[in-house]
């Protein structure tokens, strides 16, 4: 199917299940596919996964272009919301963690596990293709991290919001991203932290990467390259 179709298809199916926007979503199966045409080892992972709208695009995508999965997708979430923001969040995030009775507060973005796995199973994926983890990231992340090394991630979305978590998967994923793989950084443009922590990261290994903005700056996207100087 013509990926325009499918991406329509998929965000109109998704759209219960995810805050990400559709321009967010569309450039998020884009890149996905993208992955699976040039042919780039490695399953894909969310880390932050909400109800699991942005996951079952990615899946869903797969299924009406190919019929079939080819890569499954890692849906590490905490479902208990978001861990407190810090000094390097910013105001904007202090704020949120304040307001709590503000439409955009989503019960600090909290979602049901069962809620999430049950969902996978209505779409008609199998554990084996939507593997949703549960559990903060500081335990979720080492017990899988063999098998993730194993397999290797050609794409891994980060929607984690604050810099902790951010620099966290960074600095634990990125290296099972092979080159020319893809990172995508939801919150590169809607929250400080996420920003601060992707830069320290880049400045602190002294990458080089580009950060690609989505359409109308809904996100953010780089692709995986080993270190050179210039343009990349």
């Amino acid at each position: 199917m013509d990926l325009d179709k499918v991406a329509a298809s998929v965000i109109d199916a998704v759209r219960p299940y995810t805050m990400a926007s559709p321009a967010n979503l569309a450039a998020t199966i884009r890149l996905a596919v993208e992955a699976i045409e040039a042919g780039r080892d490695g399953d894909f992972a969310e880390c932050g996964t909400w109800r699991g709208g942005a996951s079952f695009a990615m899946l869903l995508a797969q299924r009406l272009r190919y019929g079939r999965i080819v890569k499954p997708v890692w849906m590490f979430d905490s479902f208990q919301g978001l861990p407190p923001p810090d000094e390097r969040d910013g105001p904007l995030a202090l704020k949120y963690r304040r307001e709590t009775g503000a439409p955009d507060y989503y019960n600090n973005c909290t979602a049901s596990h069962a809620e999430v796995a049950t969902a996978a199973r209505d779409f008609g994926f199998t554990a084996g293709e939507a593997i949703v983890v549960p559990g903060w990231f500081e335990q979720s992340l080492p017990a899988h991290k063999d098998a993730l090394a194993a397999r290797g991630l050609a794409v891994l979305r980060i929607d984690c919001d604050w810099y902790e978590p951010v620099a966290y998967v960074l600095r634990e994923l990125t290296p099972l991203v092979p080159d020319e793989g893809t990172i995508i950084l939801d919150d590169y443009y809607a929250w400080d932290g996420c920003a601060r922590a992707t830069h320290d990261f880049l400045a602190r290994n002294g990458l080089t990467w580009r950060i690609r903005s989505m359409e109308k700056f809904h996100g953010a996207w780089m692709i995986k390259r080993p270190y050179r100087s210039g343009p990349v």
